[in-house]
C-alpha cells in the first residue's frame, strides 16, 4: 500500500485528509505522517488517529525522516516551491495543490529536479479532472478549426477582513522576500484561468505569448481583489477573465465558450455543462477523477494510467501569473465602494462590478475599453512572458 505524507491538516488541507481517508479504505493508500505547526483537530484529528497517522509538528522531518512514497503539500502558495523541491529532491512523489509556484525561476527548479529524479508531480487543479473540461476542450478544439471561438470566464464571490487577515501572507505580493501573489486571479480564480488555458488548447508548443491586465482592490492589500484580463496564446488562440472578491452579488465562477453556431457554459465547481445549439438547449453531466486517486495509480504503476495535471501542463499558467504579477495595482476610488456587514466583518463592495463583468464577458473586452468608471482608460499589457521561461 502505498505509504503518503501530507503537508497541512487545516484549511484546504482536511479536504485531502478526508479523501486519503476514503482511500485508505479502499486500500490504496497508508497515511504515515501529517505535518503543520498546528495540530489537527475534531474530525481531522480524529481521522489522522484512526489511521494510525504520526502527527509531525516540523514538515522538514516528515519528508526528510519518514519513509514516503507520495506527499501531499496544501500549505500556503509561498511554501510551495521550498517544500515541493525538498520532496523530488527526496524521490518523493507530490501532488501540490494550486497554485503549483507562482515563480517562474521556482517553476524551472522543481521541474527540473523532478525529472531528475524520476518522480510524478500532479498539481491539484481540481476542476481539470472533470470530464466537463475534457468535453469542452474537444468542442473548442474542434469549433476552432472551422472558425474563432470565443472563451470567457468570469466569477464574482464576496470576501470579508477576516479573509484577508486570515494569515499573514493573506492579500501580500511577497513576505519576507519570497513571491507570495495571493491575488485573485493567481489564488482565488486560479480555475478559471486555468481552466481557460486548458479549453483553449494551452501545452507543449502552445504558451501564452500576451497577457493584457487590469488589476484592481479596494481592500487594504497589496494586491488585486478584482480583476480582467485578456491572453493570447502562441498559436493565435485567446481567452478572456473578469472576476471580483467584492461582487455585489454572489455568482459562481463559469466558463462560456460561443461560437457563430452555439454556446456552453461550465460553472466548473460542478460537472454540468448547458448547451445551447439550433434552437435546443440541453444539459450534459460527467464524473470528476480524483488526482490524488490518480496520481496513487500512476505511482503503484498501474496500467494505462496518465496524470491529468502533471506539473508541466501548467508552465502557462506560471508564465501567467508571472505577467500579471510585474504590473501594478490601482485602488477602486474610495466613491464607488460601500462596505458591508459580514459574518466575519465588514466586507468591501464594488459599485457597478457585476455590470462591468456581465460587459466583459458578452464583450471579451476589459473594464477600461468598457467605459467602466472606476476603471483605467488603458489596460496595462506584457508581451511573450514565455521567454522568462
Amino acid at each position: 500500500m502505498t505509504a503518503v505524507g501530507l503537508v497541512g491538516a487545516h484549511g484546504y488541507a482536511a479536504s485531502h485528509l478526508r479523501e486519503l481517508d476514503r482511500l485508505a479504505d479502499l486500500g490504496k493508500a497508508r497515511l504515515v505522517a501529517v505535518a503543520d505547526i498546528v495540530p489537527p483537530d475534531g474530525r481531522e484529528a480524529a481521522i489522522v488517529s484512526r489511521l494510525g497517522a504520526q502527527y509531525i509538528p516540523d514538515w522538514r522531518q516528515m519528508v526528510g525522516n519518514t519513509a514516503l512514497d507520495v506527499v501531499v503539500i496544501a500549505s500556503p502558495p509561498h511554501l510551495h516551491a521550498e517544500m515541493s523541491l525538498a520532496a523530488v529532491e527526496a524521490g518523493v512523489h507530490v501532488l501540490l495543490e494550486k497554485p503549483p509556484v507562482v515563480a517562474a525561476g521556482d517553476f524551472e527548479r522543481l521541474s527540473t529536479a523532478a525529472t531528475r529524479a524520476g518522480v510524478l508531480c500532479q498539481v491539484g487543479f481540481q476542476s481539470m479532472g472533470s470530464g466537463a473540461c475534457d468535453r469542452l476542450r474537444g468542442v473548442a478544439l474542434g469549433r476552432h478549426k472551422q472558425e474563432p471561438v470565443r472563451l470567457v470566464a468570469t466569477g464574482e464571490w464576496q470576501r470579508d477582513r477576516r479573509y484577508w487577515a486570515r494569515s499573514e501572507w493573506a492579500g501580500k505580493e511577497s513576505l519576507h522576500g519570497v513571491p507570495v501573489r495571493d491575488g485573485a486571479l493567481s489564488n482565488p480564480f486560479a480555475h478559471a484561468v486555468m481552466n481557460c488555458l486548458m479549453v483553449g488548447g494551452a501545452g507543449k508548443g502552445n504558451h501564452v505569448s500576451m497577457v493584457e491586465v487590469e488589476r484592481y482592490r479596494a481592500n487594504d492589500i497589496e494586491v488585486e481583489d478584482t480583476a480582467c484580463t485578456r491572453v493570447r496564446l502562441t498559436s493565435g488562440g485567446e481567452f478572456s477573465v473578469a472576476v471580483t472578491l467584492c461582487a455585489e452579488k454572489v455568482r459562481p465562477p463559469a466558463l462560456f465558450l460561443e461560437s457563430s453556431d452555439g454556446s456552453a457554459t461550465w460553472s466548473y465547481e460542478g460537472d454540468t455543462i448547458d448547451f445551447s445549439a439550433e434552437g435546443r438547449t440541453w444539459q450534459e453531466h460527467f464524473d470528476r477523477r480524483s488526482l490524488l486517486e490518480e496520481l496513487l495509480a500512476a505511482v503503484a504503476g498501474e496500467a494505462g494510467t496518465a496524470l491529468t495535471c502533471p506539473l508541466e501542463s501548467t508552465r502557462s499558467f506560471v508564465e501567467f501569473v508571472e505577467a500579471v504579477h510585474s504590473e501594478p495595482v490601482r485602488h477602486v476610488p474610495g466613491e464607488y465602494v460601500r462596505w458591508e456587514k459580514g459574518t466575519g466583518g465588514d466586507r468591501a463592495v464594488i459599485a457597478g462590478v457585476g455590470e462591468a463583468i456581465g460587459q466583459a464577458r458578452q464583450s471579451g473586452r476589459l473594464f477600461g475599453e468598457l467605459a467602466v468608471p472606476w476603471a483605467i482608460g488603458q489596460s496595462c499589457s506584457r508581451q511573450s512572458p514565455a521567454q522568462d521561461l
